[in-house]
């Protein structure tokens, strides 16, 4: 896989295991809201942006209470002073070692632009080239993540077959074959090695250590 110019990484699932924080914000926000949350921990999963999850979780709110929650959501997530998620083991060092080498790493994640900054330097990721969140616009109308990778293969000057996307999610293979750039997923994260091998992933990696 040293062959690519520009690779582009998942945050949540891929770069940290994220999932306290986020889970906790959520229920945190539900409690707030005095809503059911007996279904919750068969609903919920990290990955999807938060209108989805909020709809996955409530499927019947509606739209302007839907919106409430979402916002109580990034209330507690986003205005963390100090997150307890941690990078996956390998990762961190098989990235500065890609970097070393000469590649361009970015950052694509459906985490939005706040809390992204703030875990980049708490993982001390801050050589990255650059971070592509989904408000990274307009804080109000979000991009979904295949607009992002190709928002990030413009900024980064990179033909779609000379980058490769890391990722541990469908979503994540999903924007990679839309913009038709090869796919790696890794099995350390949010998403089953079944749906993986599912889709039709370009590589399939166990540790980071594989990607150098």
């Amino acid at each position: 896989m040293d062959h690519f110019d520009t690779y582009f990484f998942d945050f949540d699932g891929t770069i940290g295991d994220t999932e306290i924080d986020i889970r906790s914000a959520w229920l945190s926000a539900i409690s707030e809201l005095g809503l059911p949350n007996d279904h919750y921990d068969s609903k919920f999963r990290v990955g999807p942006p938060i209108q989805d999850t909020a709809k996955m979780l409530y499927p019947d709110l509606s739209a302007e209470d839907l919106l409430v929650l979402q916002n109580k959501y990034k209330f507690y997530y986003d205005d963390c002073d100090v997150y307890r998620a941690v990078p996956y083991p390998g990762i961190i060092e098989a990235m500065r070692a890609l970097h070393r080498s000469g590649k361009k790493i970015y950052i694509v994640t459906y985490k939005r632009y706040k809390p992204l900054e703030k875990l980049v330097k708490q993982f001390g990721l801050e050589f990255c080239n650059g971070i592509f969140a989904p408000d990274i616009i307009d804080k109000n109308n979000h991009l979904r993540k295949p607009e992002l990778l190709a928002l990030a293969l413009q900024v980064s000057v990179t033909a779609p077959e000379n980058a490769l996307m890391v990722g541990d999610t469908v979503l994540d293979a999903t924007a990679a074959k839309a913009c038709g750039v090869p796919f790696c997923a890794v099995t350390w994260g949010y998403g089953s090695r079944g749906s993986l091998e599912s889709i039709g992933a370009d590589f399939i990696i166990d540790h980071p250590s594989e990607l150098v």
